[in-house]
């Protein structure tokens, strides 16, 4: 989960740029503006790594 501190504030879709509500879902490739307190950066950062065994 997200942390508290931290919201999607945009979501790149293509060409289409949204504001994202409750229902909205995440598919691959879209792409995330996030506003994050500085001390929740690193969170948000590990949840959106890839590990190794993605590729």
């Amino acid at each position: 989960d997200l942390p508290e501190a931290a919201l999607i504030g945009l979501i790149q879709k293509g060409d289409k740029v949204i504001v994202p509500r409750g229902d909205t879902r995440l598919e691959e490739g879209d792409i995330l503006t996030i506003f994050a307190m500085r001390e929740t950066v690193a969170d948000v950062e590990r949840l959106f790594q890839v590990g190794i065994d993605f590729f």
